[in-house]
């Protein structure tokens, strides 16, 4: 054998060596789960949730935990002065250490500008009485959006969101834009509750879901508690897609599963080329987890951008809410005469974590080291989105309007 053919083959070898040692020392990071650690479900109504429910803004859609067995199950309802009784839904789900039984119940078209008192009863348990309201179609809209809160038991996430509650009452709902929890376990699941206080039993709650959310198999799918929380999101719908389109007052609120692998995102795509097409609201807001502009270099969550960014440019979305990379990013498209055009793209975080990022410089607003959140304000006119951080300091603000963007400086 020629030495020229012997250097070629120990060259081939070496790098097949080399790229074995490094696959075999990231597998377990892309395709192994934590052992989730053993748990028991009490007799007890807990997780209760409201989000949307299936006929619009107008509707809810309750879920809860309870026992590890069914049984007969209601959500009373007081409407003035009459009471309705609405039967649950239940199904037992067993995760990798355990089992417990979820409930759903739905309410359909409520009239508006009303308050409504609420309790759930099961054979086991029965639930104080809680309250939410609904607005008038022509009132503004204000919300909170979160992105990552992957915290590890740290006490950081109730703290802050304690303060944001409070900051914050009359908002009209809460949106996430996934890894609400570290890992798919019951104990983070307790914990990211917890957190939310009785704000997910008085306000609707919406999350795209996150990587974080996910079981790392092949192919990675999403586990379905995530689901039995937030119903539109199961398995049975969307083709296992995690979508939602809802409009709320004047604006259209789009969720994205960024998370799925490359051949579900045609049906994506078709989805929300569709949604944008069809909508009549005002506004446009897409949410996904993965940015569609990466704050980690060009080539980063390139698949994400190559799928969605034709669409959500080429039909009319106005704002872009995306996690992930846990830093603040704001960018958005320039005109000629360099001034901003939409669809603005943001990049948030309120969890523990911080990463090492590198910014492109035509990046509009940047921010590391902290945890942030979005306080998101919309009518017929013009949206205002303000960024704060930890301590509750606006560190960035822009209006959209039907023509423009505006940054607005202090």
């Amino acid at each position: 054998m020629k030495k020229g053919r012997v250097i070629k083959i120990s060259i081939i070898v070496t790098i097949l060596l080399v790229l074995a040692i490094w696959v075999n020392s990231r597998w377990n990071v892309w395709f192994g789960d934590l052992p989730e650690p053993e748990y028991v479900a009490e007799n007890k109504i807990s997780r209760l949730l409201m989000t949307y429910g299936e006929d619009g803004e107008f509707s809810r859609t309750f879920t809860w935990m309870c026992g590890d067995t069914l049984q007969p199950a209601i959500l009373e309802l007081v409407v003035l002065t009459d009471t309705l009784h609405f039967e649950a839904e239940g199904e037992v789900y067993a995760s990798r250490s355990g089992k417990a039984a979820y409930y759903r119940a739905d309410i359909a078209s409520l009239p508006q500008g009303m308050s409504y008192n609420y309790r759930i009863l099961s054979q086991t348990d029965t639930t104080e009485w809680y309250t939410f309201a609904t607005p008038y179609e022509t009132d503004q809209r204000r919300f909170i959006y979160l992105g990552d809160v992957q915290d590890n038991y740290t006490g950081v996430t109730p703290k802050i969101f304690s303060e944001i509650f409070e900051l914050y009452p009359d908002v009209d709902f809460y949106l996430f834009g996934g890894d609400i929890i570290e890992r798919p376990m019951s104990g983070y699941w307790d914990y990211w509750f917890a957190s939310m206080q009785d704000v997910p039993k008085t306000k609707p709650i919406m999350a795209a879901a996150g990587n974080h959310e996910y079981l790392k198999s092949l192919p990675r799918y999403l586990e379905d508690r995530f689901g039995l929380v937030f119903p539109y999101a199961s398995a049975h719908n969307n083709k296992g897609n995690a979508l939602l389109s809802i409009k709320i007052g004047d604006g259209q609120i789009l969720l994205l599963d960024s998370n799925k692998d490359f051949w579900k995102y045609f049906y994506q795509r078709r989805w929300l080329k569709n949604e944008l097409k069809n909508s009549n609201a005002q506004w446009q807001i897409v949410t996904l987890h993965h940015p569609i502009y990466s704050t980690k270099g060009a080539f980063n969550q390139l698949l994400q951008r190559l799928f969605f960014n034709p669409v959500i440019k080429s039909c009319g979305a106005d704002l872009v809410l995306q996690g992930h990379e846990h830093t603040f990013m704001r960018t958005s498209r320039v005109k000629e005469d360099s001034t901003l055009q939409t669809p603005v793209y943001i990049t948030s975080h309120c969890s523990p974590k911080s990463y090492r990022v590198s910014y492109p410089s035509n990046y509009s607003k940047i921010d590391n080291g902290d945890k942030y959140y979005q306080l998101i304000t919309y009518t017929s006119d013009k949206i205002t989105i303000e960024s704060y951080n930890s301590s509750h300091t606006q560190i960035d603000m822009v209006e959209i309007t039907p023509n423009s963007v505006y940054e607005v400086k202090e």
